[in-house]
Formats: C-alpha cells, structure tokens, sequence
C-alpha cells in the first residue's frame, strides 16, 4: 500500500492558494455543454505519467469543487492539482486522471446537467481516455454535498465517495417556520443555515425535488445499501455549523446499516481537506484495483 508522509501532505493541502491562472505544470483539456439556460463546463486533468506510460490505465477521480470554485479550481497555479502533483509523480497518491465538472461558482449539479454528466460526459471520458475500473468521488464543502448527493443518485458509477465536510442541513424550505426554528434550536446553522435553505436548497422546485436529492432524505428513502466506499470527515470548530449537521449524517447513515469511515477532527475548523487520513483513503480506494487485478479479476 502507498504512503503519504502526514506531515508534508498536511503542509501541501493546507498551503498557498490559487491565483486563478491555469498551471502550465498540469496537462488539461477543456469541453462545456449546453445544459438548458447553464453550461455545464468541464476540464480533464492528466497525471504525469500519462504520456509516458501509454500503456497504463489510471484510476477516475471526480472531483466537485466546493463554493465559488469552478472547473479550473483543481488546474489553478497554487490550487490543489499543482500541491499533491509531486505526490502524483511519486505516486504516494494516485495517480488520478481527474474530471471536474462545474454548472457555476455556488450551483450544485441537478437536472439536465445532472443527465448530461452522467449519460454522456462521464461515459465518454472513460472511453477517451486511459482510465480503470475504479471511479471515485471526491469533494470538499458544498463539492462534499455534490459527491455525497450524487453518488447516492447514482451508486453505481462510483466504486467510493469521499465527503470532507459536506455542506447539508437536515432541514428544507418547505418545512414549516416553527419545524426551521426548532431545527435552528436544536443544531445551530445560524447564517449559513439560512444560505442553505435560499441559495442551495431553495433552488429545488418543490418538496418531492428536494427530497430526491437530500442526502438525509435520499439515506431515508434507500431500498438498499451503496456499493460504494464511503468516506465523510468533519471539523469540531467548523464557522458554519457543520459539524452538528455531519454528526447528523453520520447517524443516519449508522441508521440506515451503510458502512462507511467516519473521521471527527477535533479542533480543526472548515479546512478538513488538509487530513492525511482522507488522501490516504482515496489511494486505498485505487489500490483496491491493482489487489484485484493481481488477485485475477478482470
């Protein structure tokens, strides 16, 4: 199994960020699609093996970005894809090809976009490029919320999911104002509560609509346990609340019989995406592929 030093990957993921310029050091190709009155904009990162080794297959990480990111935030100078690329060429993590797709800075992916990244744009990557069996999901914040809600969606696209404090509240804007304040009462939000119930959740047409994309409502709702891996972590001192809400999720999941690794960082505040555990996790999910391929599967 690969191992990433804790410390150094630590460093890599919590420091510097992006500029917003495109980094000449990672390989990337750009597509969009109509999607209704959206695009839906997409970028292929490659691995810097992937030229090399022409023979070689690697493993799909999609990665959901999180609020006001886009799908440059992964290729951006300072942004993640350039910290963990000396990890990539060492190969303590991944390699990945990775696919960021976007519909816009503060929207999550439903509808026709939803249907087009699925039906078409994930199908045709894998076909265009060199990728295995192993397809994961994999976002921070409101890209948590994205990989958690859409890999339950859609359970068998995604061999793992991996959701590093989820943007999601156990509450919608069509429950009653007394069931919200009680809500509130109960497990706190305060401001960025009320951005949940207008800005994500009350994009949602109607109660049914929300409810088929809740992941606290899609877990009630489940006829059968994910196929995938799970993975969620949540930060004690989180600014906006979440770590109430993830303590939520965790319970509904532990309700529902769906196994999955639940990592609590205590004292850490949003930026649970600097945890060694969860890049560690991810590789175990790709080697998950190599073990079976020596074992003789297909």
């Amino acid at each position: 199994m690969k191992v990433i030093l804790p410390a150094v990957l630590a460093a890599l993921m919590l420091g510097g960020c992006a500029t917003g310029t495109m980094s000449e050091k990672i390989t990337s190709d750009y597509k969009a699609v109509p999607v209704g009155q959206q695009q839906l904009e997409y970028r292929v990162y490659l691995p810097p093996q992937y030229e090399s080794e022409p023979g070689r297959h690697f493993p799909l990480l999609v990665y959901f970005h999180g609020g006001g990111g886009n799908h440059r935030s992964w290729g951006e100078e300072g942004g993640m894809g350039e910290r963990v690329l000396p990890h990539m060429r060492d190969e303590s993590f991944g390699p990945f090809i990775v696919l960021a797709p976007s519909v816009g800075r503060y929207d999550v992916i439903t509808g026709q976009a939803e249907t087009e990244l699925f039906q078409h744009v994930i199908p045709q990557v894998k076909a265009s490029y060199r990728t295995n069996e192993v397809t994961v999901a994999f976002g921070h914040s409101m890209g948590g919320l994205s990989a958690l809600m859409l890999g339950l969606r859609h359970p068998h696209t995604f061999s793992a999911v991996a959701a590093a404090s989820p943007f999601a509240y156990d509450v919608s804007p069509y429950d009653s104002g007394e069931r919200v304040e009680h809500f509130k009462q109960q497990f706190g939000g305060g401001f960025f509560l009320g951005r949940w119930q207008k800005g994500v959740a009350g994009k949602f047409q109607s109660r049914e609509e929300f409810d088929a994309y809740s992941p606290f409502q899609q877990i009630r709702a489940l006829d059968s346990k994910p196929c995938f891996s799970l993975f969620l972590t949540t930060g004690t001192k989180d600014p906006m609340g979440l770590y109430a809400q993830n303590e939520l999720l965790h319970r509904a999941l532990a309700s529902a019989g769906i196994a999955h690794e639940y990592l609590v960082q205590k004292g850490v505040a949003h930026s649970t995406i600097g945890e060694p555990r969860l890049y560690q996790w991810l590789n175990e999910q790709a080697d998950n592929y190599s073990v079976s391929r020596s074992a003789g599967g297909n």
